[in-house]
């Protein structure tokens, strides 16, 4: 009868830490697996505007509006985990 409480209090201990490590382990994925960056400055020309945005997978999409002349007309690419532009797509008006 000894043996058999020795055995439940190890296994219940064993199940107690087991939770632990398995709840420190998600909190720290959680905690460096959110994307977590410094403001960046991404130069606009006066007069654009935000138009719309969309996240897709680890990238957010932003689509800029305004006069083509003034380099409104563009869709930027960032990736959300480290804050990077990952490229650019401009309108151009149409040469004469």
């Amino acid at each position: 009868m000894q043996a058999l409480k020795f055995l439940v209090i190890v296994m219940a201990i064993l199940i107690l830490g087991g939770m632990g490590l398995l709840a420190y382990g998600l909190a720290t994925r959680l905690d460096s697996g959110g994307a977590v960056f410094e403001a960046i400055e991404l130069p606009l020309p006066p007069g654009c505007t935000i138009a719309g945005t969309e996240v897709s997978e680890n990238r957010l999409v932003l689509r800029f509006d305004g006069l083509a002349e003034r380099g409104c007309q563009q869709v930027v690419v960032v990736d959300m985990t480290t804050g990077r532009i990952l490229g650019q797509v401009r309108g151009v008006p149409p040469s004469e």
